[in-house]
Order: structure tokens, then C-alpha cells, then sequence
């Protein structure tokens, strides 16, 4: 497929460095050292353009597949949507916006955009699930099915075929820097990172073997951090009636932050490194801490800190994938920040082609395709890793080579290959 792109900030650099395999790229921006950067690592096309200009358009090819307007401003990603049908056919736009004000607007429609992307809301959605499910770290919907996919490290070392049922099984588990796809005689250990999908009720019950020390309820929570991310995930969780208290030890951010949440979060204009303020506030008593700044490294510090101080729940927000990895290894539970969720959420919206969807898992490493069979066919194992699941009546079976995948089946794939070619062809 064409793809333009417009902006090459983090999120334009990672769409167009995980779209180039497979799809001809373009990407627009104003900054030249982001596209000279661009050009000495990724193979797209870059223009060295401003999408204020009309003249900019004037420039690009008839026709494009797709057209993602992922810039640091909500009005140039609107406007150069808006701007692109005078000069272009393009089949279909996605825009990336910060303020979710705009959620209120019928903005398809006036800028007849296909699909906007909210990254502090889905980011604030994703800590909104583990709070109506605290046994999880991480929760992802599938299509199709009323299963999930669950995340925990685990406290215990566990056999698998006490665990797995037809409305369970472990997929696999991270463990010292690589995942392995688990059988039923094999082991969990502690200190795996476990995936498991289930039904929520089973989920719940293999969580509390897993990690007995989750706290089963959350009431009292802290959050790291006043910026535009630690707004939108204390907005999002006021709404579950809970007691919330943000730590900011910028003025001007814990001013701002406490004019728009007014009475219904506490902010705390304090240094994180102040012991005796987690204490007189009674934060060391947190039923979770959410470690919610803009860098990582503060923010696996952070987390670090509210363990030490007894927090028994800690989730830490990624923003860059790179520290993925650290912050398993520590134990820190991690949930994608906006802009790492702005690029899989359009990723997913793209590659779902067709009765085939995709999810990401483990920090973007690995890949989830979901597809519905509409005639049977005979199922061969994939050569690559890989772990391949079916749901048939609403119930998990694990195929073997030979055996018939029925009509209505769901085949769900794990790989970490991002190779679709085999659930294609079933």
C-alpha cells in the first residue's frame, strides 16, 4: 500500500520504520535533522514540507492507500486531513489528537476523516480496565471471542496443566530476556511474566494463585506526575469513585493540574524524593502507584521507590520501547504511554485486513492474529514460533497437525515473526 505520513516526530518515526517493511512510505515534516535522520535509517521517501501549506499538497502523488496525521498539533492534523482531498484520492485517514474535548465533536463527518486515535485516552483506558480487574497488569480485548489475554508476574512456581482448562490456557511466559510458549508439562516460575487467556472469571481465579499479593480491590491511588497524561488518567479514574492523590514537583504543573481536577483529586506540589511527605499524606498506604511522567527513567525510579515504600500494585508507564524490556526485568509492571499506543492502535487499524485482526502483546515484540473460519480446512502447524489456539463453541482446544478446523472456529496465533502468510492461508 502508498501510506503518506504527516509529521516525524516518535510516532511518525515508529509507524514509518514498522510500515517500510512491507508497505511505500512517505513521510511530510518541517524539522530537516527528523528527516535527515529518517533518511539515513529507514527506507521511505521524505518531504521536507509544512502541512500548513497548500502548496505542500500540491506536490504529493494522485493516490494513496492511507494518509496519518500523527504531528505534535491537533489543528495541523485536522486541517492537513481536511486539505489532502483537494489534491489527493486517498482511500482512507487517520489523525492522532491530544485533546479528548474533541471526542464530544462529530469530526468525522465535518472532516470526513475514517478513524481518529485518542493516546491519553486510550492510555487512561488501559489503567481504567486493571482498576475494574487489579489481578491483571495488563488486559487486551480480542475480537470474535469473550476471551482476554491476561498478564501477572507470578509469585509461585506453578505447573501448567494445573492451570489450563477449556476456558484457560497459558500461552507462554517471559522469563530472563525471552519468551517461551508453554505445554502442559512444563513449569511457570517465580518471577515470570505469565500471559494467560481466559474467560474473567477463570482469569481471576489462576491471578490470585499466581500473584496472591495483588491487592483484590483499589480505593487509594497515587500518581507521579501532573502532566497532560497524569490529568487524563486521574479524570478517567475518578470516575470509579476512588481517592486519588497526585505528587508533582513542578509549580506550574500541580497549579494546572489542580485548576482542571478542582476538588476531586488532591495534587501535591512536592519533590518524589521526599520520604517524610509519603508518609505524613499517608501515600505509603496506596492500594496502587502509577508512575505517570514523560520519561522513563523517572518513571522506573519512581516505581522502584513506591515498592520500596510497601505499595503492593505498581504500573509504570512506557513511553519508549527500548526500556520495555528493563522495566519487566525489574518486576515493574508496564502500560503503553500515548504515543507508544498511538502507534500500535493505527498499526492494528491498518494491518486488520479482511475476517484477520491484529493485536500486539509483550511491548510490541509479539503479534496476536484472530480469524474466523468460514470453511473447514485441514490445520498444519506453523513452521516458524509460534503457538496457535482455536475456540470452537465458545471452548479452547489446542489443534494438531491433520486435525479439521471447523466452520465459526476461531484460530488465534502468537508469534513474534509478524508473519500473517500462515493464518492467511487457513
Amino acid at each position: 500500500m502508498k501510506i503518506l505520513i504527516g509529521g516525524a516526530g516518535k510516532v511518525g518515526y515508529n509507524l514509518a520504520k514498522l510500515l517500510s517493511n512491507s508497505h511505500d512510505v512517505t513521510i511530510i515534516d518541517t524539522n530537516p535533522s527528523a528527516l535527515e535522520y529518517i533518511n539515513e535509517t529507514l527506507d521511505v521517501l521524505t518531504i521536507h514540507s509544512d502541512l500548513r501549506n497548500i502548496l505542500t499538497y500540491q506536490s504529493l502523488k494522485d493516490e494513496y492507500d492511507y494518509y496519518i496525521a500523527v504531528t505534535n498539533n491537533d489543528e495541523i492534523n485536522l486541517l492537513s486531513s481536511f486539505f489532502i482531498d483537494d489534491y489527493t484520492n486517498t482511500k482512507s485517514k487517520i489523525s492522532r489528537l491530544k485533546n479528548t474535548s474533541y471526542l464530544l465533536a462529530n469530526l468525522n463527518k465535518k472532516f470526513n476523516i475514517d478513524y481518529f486515535v485518542y493516546p491519553l485516552k486510550l492510555t487512561a483506558s488501559n489503567i481504567g480496565k486493571i482498576i475494574e480487574f487489579p489481578y491483571a497488569n495488563n488486559i487486551k480485548e480480542l475480537p470474535y471471542v469473550e476471551y482476554k489475554l491476561y498478564s501477572t508476574f507470578s509469585e509461585n512456581d506453578y505447573q501448567v496443566s494445573l492451570l489450563n482448562s477449556e476456558n484457560s490456557i497459558i500461552v507462554g511466559v517471559y522469563r530472563k530476556g525471552e519468551f517461551l510458549f508453554l505445554d502442559e508439562s512444563d513449569f511457570i516460575l517465580e518471577g515470570d511474566l505469565v500471559y494467560i487467556l481466559a474467560t474473567e472469571e477463570k482469569a481471576k481465579k489462576i491471578l490470585k494463585n499466581l500473584s496472591p499479593s495483588t491487592p483484590q480491590e483499589i480505593e487509594n491511588v497515587l500518581i507521579f506526575g501532573a502532566g497532560d497524561i497524569g490529568i487524563e488518567i486521574a479524570r478517567t479514574l475518578h470516575e470509579f469513585g476512588l481517592n486519588i492523590k497526585i505528587v508533582e514537583k513542578d509549580e506550574q504543573k500541580a497549579q494546572k493540574a489542580a485548576d482542571i481536577l478542582e476538588e476531586d483529586v488532591m495534587v501535591i506540589n512536592a519533590s518524589y524524593e521526599d520520604e517524610n511527605l509519603f508518609t505524613s499524606e499517608n501515600l505509603h498506604l496506596s492500594d496502587l502507584a502509577i508512575a505517570a511522567t514523560r520519561f522513563d527513567e523517572t518513571n522506573i525510579i519512581k516505581g522502584l521507590f513506591a515498592k520500596k515504600l510497601g505499595i503492593k500494585k505498581v504500573i509504570c508507564i512506557n513511553n519508549n520501547l527500548n526500556y520495555y524490556s528493563m522495566m519487566t526485568s525489574l518486576k515493574l509492571p508496564a502500560v503503553r504511554g500515548p504515543k507508544l499506543s498511538a502507534v500500535s492502535q493505527i498499526l492494528e487499524e491498518i494491518n486488520n485486513t479482511g475476517n484477520i485482526y491484529e493485536k500486539f502483546f509483550l511491548g510490541m515484540e509479539g503479534k496476536i492474529f484472530i480469524k474466523k473460519i468460514f470453511s473447514k480446512t485441514k490445520f498444519q502447524a506453523p513452521k516458524e514460533k509460534a503457538k496457535v489456539i482455536v475456540i470452537r463453541e465458545d471452548k479452547i482446544l489446542i489443534p494438531q497437525n491433520n486435525e479439521e478446523i471447523l466452520e465459526n472456529d476461531i484460530v488465534i496465533e502468537f508469534n513474534f515473526s509478524g508473519n500473517v502468510a500462515w493464518i492467511e492461508k487457513l
